[in-house]
């Protein structure tokens, strides 16, 4: 017990110390505290569902604090939640007054959630109510999870804006979760079209992420957002601003593609270079990137670059069709277009479309690509039958390139594909037409007579067709096959009448006319001189009318002149009066001498002599070389006896008389009258040695030799001529008629010899002869030769007898060697006629033979000086003689001077020679004269005369040192008229001379064609064609090309000095080699040191012949002979001042040169003569002036 505690009596000590236990009581009471769980630990979670045991306890404790409003907007939540909508309203409606903010959105939510729970869904009202519930919500008094709930519930009802500004008060809100609030707010921004505020919200994101691929992301999408948002400038902006970011992932790239397409389509082209530029640098060879800069080009008007790219991304797409048609256009637009055309064309090739191939044939005629064309319309064949247009151009296009042959051969199985086709029909004929193929024309207008109806102007040009080639009468029977009497086409009736005057259908013509003229068709000239012609002889009054009518409605003064002439024949007095009068009123009416005769002679019949004197003197004044006026003048004093007129001018006019056999007789028939029987014998001698048959002049002549007192020779010749003027035998005879008629027109004038032979006129054909030789002098003395051919085939069709003189003019005239030879054989020809019809049939030797031998005081003054205009016209076309000369030619770069000497001869009747030989030197910086050393030169002509012109044989050689040439040359001249000439010529290895140092080193080879035409004795016109070919003397192309030439020449003197004006142009194209062979060269071995001599330069063509070269020109020959020719045609001297003056204009300067000659009779025939030149810029003469100085001796052969 002692042990025990209660027993112990010591002093007890505590098992805890007070402090002890107070702090075990702190630390129990921290932990309870720490540990306490208040009620509302039974609660559910905020996202956790509730269940009805947690809504009971969540009542229960409403129940002990019903003033707790933040308890009881939980257990709405909770009852919302739990899908008990109708409690929650009823604790909804249990809300304070102070808590009245959020009860709004409990009764939006409840209304939303009750007509969501409606079977039948939500109507559009509703739905529209409970938006603008939810709108009208207060944002500021709701809550985070209360926004985030509006903007769930404002999507569910379609309403993206309310949702949008709920997350947008999160983002303020809630800076933890705001990325992710902007991002929804963007993309139901986006959602609900407003692509400006989700543009803003994604720049916004942009600017806040961190990272570089969510902020690249970003951006891109408010880039979208902006281009949706028709902001594309601001877009393309927002690209510049961040280029730098991009990569060269495919994202990157098609961003890119889509900034140049925002940046070009708001005309921002500097930021749409700039990205296209960031693209190819990221990847340079992208197809995407090479497109997209060919677009933009377009786009902003740069279309060379885009030409330039266009070819680059063909390259990558080589089969895209579009491409190839934007480039096409492309190059239209940017002036290649024949590389357009080309990609047209390529683009057909891959298929086939109308539109595009009708533009690429289009595009080619423009171009004059006409192969192009071709071949783009030549396909149409195969697919269907062609337009008019197509056939139309598809035969130009071969016309125009010199193909007609296989357009006709085209049209030709064409029409075989399509015969129907009436336009190819028509168009073959107009080829054949066009190429003169007559006679294939015919045949291809029958066959289109058989399968279509022609119209009457097809049957026309039919018609024609067969008068072009001589088928008169099966061109009448293409005309005569419509009812002529419907027709009222004057073509027709024109082309008809014409055709029945060369069938010599009179009265055909003479219909044809009348109808024209029924019409009121004017006629033409020549249709006029045909119905006068008609009527001049079975009607000539109506030819007055006809003539006077003409006049009136043309003013041509022939018309007057003729008119005037037949009514004085006519004895139409009334008529000349009125005629007389009319012209007075004209501007041109008194412009011809027949008006004054006429007036002259109508004041003689009306016997008023001193006034019909003074109209002779005003015509002698008005036309004083119109020797018509003094024969009539003349006869007018002779017919009036009126001696002391007379007497003055026969001594004024005597050296015109000698010149005009129309004078003689008046002449003699005045001195007689004068009683100056010699002068009279004399001027009758001269006369009757032209006239031997003309008796009535030899019995004038008789009472000239009795007044002379040559009574016995008077006596004789009266005896002749006694029986011949027998007026009883007059009437029986035509001759004698024919004699009396001369005698009394000599003897008392032609008015008195015309009024006789009209009334002696019994309509016999023998008498007709008779007038008609009688009507063949007026025409002479009228100057109207024109008219004569036309007479005298209606005297030959009436079986009247022409006479020699008049054949011969005739054949002279329209050029009829059948004609002329058989008058040549006859050998009743003068001289002068004899030479002419020599000269014109090609026998010059035998011509100038002719003339030589028959000049000499036995001629008649007209004939001598006929015969001595023809002898020395012969000799300056074919000389005969020997020259010596030396001669210095300057071509402005190149120096050749030499001696020379030429000998040409006829050899018999038909050939002529001429040879020339020559030595020179070259002297000129561009030529090694030791390689070359001297030249010796030698050409011979040998010229055959033909029938029809002549043909030339030319042979051509030249030595050097370095190389020899040797050639030849051959020319075929047709004389087609006595005014035309056309000549043919063949050259091969011909010395050249366009330019100094082509002459030296080279030769040509050409053909070519040059004709002349005689418009008028003073008008000629002269042409050439040529194609030549350059090459050195070993062979060496130099070049080719084409060379045309024409002038015209007019006289303003003939002779003694003669003066020709002349123009023309010159031009030559050549199709240069680019260098010169290097065989020429000196540092070669050659001859040529070419203005460039620098070791390996290379020496272009052009230093020896230009490319192109062209002159017009304007030149003036004034001259006396021809010094330095091989014969002298003038006594003791000769001279030649030449001037030309012109603009080079390929050469872009003035040339003009000067060329004189001076030559002086020496011991007899030979002349001695020397000649300069000046020439400012030579052809080929690098800028230098050129010249010659010559001077020649020569001598001639025979006469």
């Amino acid at each position: 017990m002692v042990n025990l505690s209660v027993t112990d009596n010591s002093e007890k000590t505590r098992l805890l110390n007070p402090w002890m236990i107070v702090l075990v009581a702190l630390i129990v009471a921290a932990l309870l505290a720490l540990s306490y769980k208040s009620e509302e630990v039974f609660l559910p979670a905020d996202d956790e569902k509730p269940d009805a045991v947690a809504i009971g306890y969540t009542e229960l404790l409403l129940q002990a604090h019903p003033d707790d409003d933040r308890l009881r907007v939980r257990l709405i939540d909770q009852l919302i939640q739990f899908g008990d909508l109708k409690r929650a309203r009823e604790y909804l409606s249990q809300f304070q007054e102070r808590v009245l903010a959020v009860a709004p959105f409990y009764a939006a939510v409840l209304d939303i959630l009750g007509a969501q729970a409606n079977p039948e869904g939500i109507d559009e009202a509703e739905r529209l109510r409970l938006v603008e519930q939810l709108r009208a919500l207060d944002r500021a008094t709701l809550d985070n999870a209360m926004l985030e709930r509006q903007a769930r519930h404002a999507l569910h009802l379609d309403a993206p804006d309310v949702a949008v500004l709920a997350y947008l008060e999160l983002a303020e809100r809630d800076p933890k979760r705001r990325q992710d609030w902007l991002d929804k707010a963007a993309r139901w921004s986006l959602a609900m079209d407003d692509q400006g505020r989700a543009a803003q919200l994604y720049l916004q994101l942009a600017d806040a992420e961190q990272d570089p691929a969510k902020r690249t992301e970003y951006l891109h999408k408010a880039f979208s957002s902006l281009l949706a948002a028709d902001k594309g400038e601001q877009a393309a902006e927002l690209l510049a601003a961040h280029l730098d970011e991009l990569g060269s992932d495919q994202e990157s790239l098609d961003w890119l593609a889509d900034g140049v397409l925002a940046a070009q389509g708001n005309r921002r082209y500097d930021l749409a270079e700039l990205f296209i530029q960031r693209w190819r640098g990221l990847r340079e060879n992208d197809s995407r990137a090479i497109a997209a800069d060919f677009r933009l080009s377009l786009a902003s008007g740069a279309i060379e670059r885009a030409w330039q790219l266009g070819p680059e991304l063909l390259g990558v797409n080589p089969g895209d069709r579009q491409l190839l048609a934007e480039l096409a256009r492309l190059g239209e637009w940017t002036g290649h277009p024949q590389q357009a055309l080309e990609y047209w064309i390529e683009l057909l090739k891959g298929g086939e479309e109308p539109t595009l191939r009708e533009h690429a044939w289009r595009l080619a005629l423009q171009l004059f690509d006409f192969d192009s064309a071709v071949g783009a319309l030549a396909a149409l064949e195969a697919q269907r039958q062609m337009s008019d247009e197509e056939v139309d151009a598809l035969v130009y296009s071969h016309e125009t390139r010199g193909t007609p042959e296989d357009a006709e051969a085209w049209l030709r199985g064409y029409v075989r594909h399509y015969p129907g086709h009436r336009y190819a029909w028509q168009r073959l004929q107009m080829l054949l037409e066009n190429t003169q193929q007559l006679q294939e024309e015919t045949p291809h207008w029958a066959a289109m007579a058989q399968r279509f109806p022609l119209s009457l102007e097809e049957r026309i040009r039919w018609a024609e067709t067969h008068w072009n080639l001589f088928e008169l009468q099966q061109a009448w029977d293409v005309l005569t096959a419509v009812d002529a009497d419907s027709v009222v086409d004057p073509e027709y009736w024109s082309l008809r009448a014409s055709l029945a005057w060369d069938l010599e259908r009179d009265e055909e013509t003479r219909l044809a006319y009348e109808r024209l003229q029924a019409l009121d068709v004017p006629l033409a000239r020549d249709d006029e001189d045909r119905l006068i012609s008609l009527y001049w002889d079975r009607d000539p009054r109506r030819a007055l009318t006809i003539l006077t009518e003409s006049w009136q409605r043309t003013r041509n003064p022939l018309r007057l002149v003729i008119a005037l002439q037949l009514a004085e024949v006519l004895h139409d007095w009334k008529a000349l009066k009125a005629l007389l009068e009319d012209a007075e009123s004209a501007p041109n009416g008194t412009g011809s001498p027949q008006y004054w005769i006429a007036r002259a002679a109508l004041a003689a019949h009306e016997e008023r002599l001193e006034e019909a004197e003074q109209f002779y003197r005003e015509a002698l004044t008005r036309f004083p070389e119109e020797n018509l006026v003094r024969e009539r003048m003349l006869w007018f004093h002779i017919d009036h006896g009126q001696r002391e007129a007379l007497a003055p001018l026969l001594q004024q006019w005597r050296a015109r008389a000698y010149k005009d056999s129309r004078l003689w007789l008046p002449f003699a028939t005045g001195h007689l009258l004068l009683n100056r029987t010699e002068e009279a014998l004399a001027w009758f001698r001269l006369y009757i040695k032209s006239n031997p048959a003309d008796r009535l002049v030899q019995a004038a002549y008789a009472d000239a030799l009795d007044a002379a007192g040559y009574q016995d020779r008077a006596l004789r010749l009266r005896r002749q001529l006694l029986a011949g003027l027998d007026r009883e035998r007059l009437l029986a005879t035509p001759e004698g008629f024919a004699a009396y008629l001369r005698l009394l027109t000599v003897s008392q004038g032609p008015l008195l010899a015309q009024r006789e032979a009209r009334r002696a006129w019994n309509g016999e054909p023998a008498m007709l002869e008779v007038w008609f030789e009688h009507f063949l002098e007026q025409l002479d003395a009228g100057n109207r030769s024109a008219l004569k051919d036309d007479w005298l085939a209606w005297a030959r069709a009436r079986g009247l007898k022409v006479n020699d003189y008049e054949q011969v003019q005739q054949a002279l005239r329209t050029d009829n060697r059948v004609a002329l030879e058989r008058m040549l054989a006859r050998g009743n020809l003068d001289p002068a006629h004899q030479v002419e019809v020599l000269a014109r049939l090609g026998h010059g030797g035998e011509a100038l033979g002719t003339g030589l031998s028959a000049l000499g005081d036995e001629q008649s003054a007209s004939v001598r000086e006929q015969l001595l205009h023809q002898t020395t016209g012969l000799l300056e076309r074919t000389p005969q003689g020997l020259q010596l000369g030396w001669r210095k030619q300057d071509y402005g770069d190149l120096d050749f001077k030499g001696p020379s000497l030429e000998v040409a001869r006829h050899l018999g009747d038909d050939w002529y020679a001429d040879l020339k030989l020559g030595q020179g030197r070259y002297d000129s910086d561009n030529l090694d004269s030791s390689v070359m050393g001297s030249e010796h030169n030698a050409q011979l002509l040998l010229r055959r005369e033909l029938s029809d012109g002549a043909l030339d044989l030319t042979l051509d050689s030249s030595w050097r040192d370095d190389e020899d040439r040797h050639g030849f040359g051959l020319e075929r001249i047709w004389r087609l008229s006595s005014r035309d000439e056309l000549g043919l010529a063949l050259d091969w290895h011909r010395e050249t001379e366009e330019t100094g140092l082509l002459r030296a080193l080279g030769m040509r080879d050409s053909i070519s064609v040059r004709g002349q035409h005689g418009f008028s004795a003073r008008d000629q016109l002269a042409w050439s064609l040529a194609h030549n070919r350059y090459s050195s003397r070993q062979g060496d192309d130099l070049g080719s090309g084409e060379a045309v030439s024409l002038e015209w020449g007019h006289a303003l003197f003939f002779d003694d000095p003669s003066w020709l004006l002349r123009s023309g142009v010159d031009y030559q194209h050549n199709r240069v080699e680019s260098r010169v062979p290097d065989e020429l060269l000196a540092a070669n071995g050659g001859a040529f040191v070419p203005f460039d001599d620098a070791p390996g330069a290379i020496v272009s063509g052009n230093e020896l012949l230009q490319d192109r070269y062209g002159q017009v020109y304007f030149g003036s020959t004034w001259r006396r002979g021809f010094p330095g020719a091989l014969n002298r045609t003038r006594p003791q001297f000769t001279w030649m001042v030449d001037t030309l003056v012109g603009w080079q204009w390929t050469e872009r300067e003035f040339n003009y040169g000067i060329n004189v000659g001076l030559g002086m009779e020496l011991l007899g025939d030979d002349e001695l003569a020397f000649t300069a030149g000046y020439q400012s810029a030579p052809r080929g003469g690098e800028g230098d002036a050129g010249g010659s100085l010559g001077v020649t001796y020569s001598t001639r052969f025979g006469r």
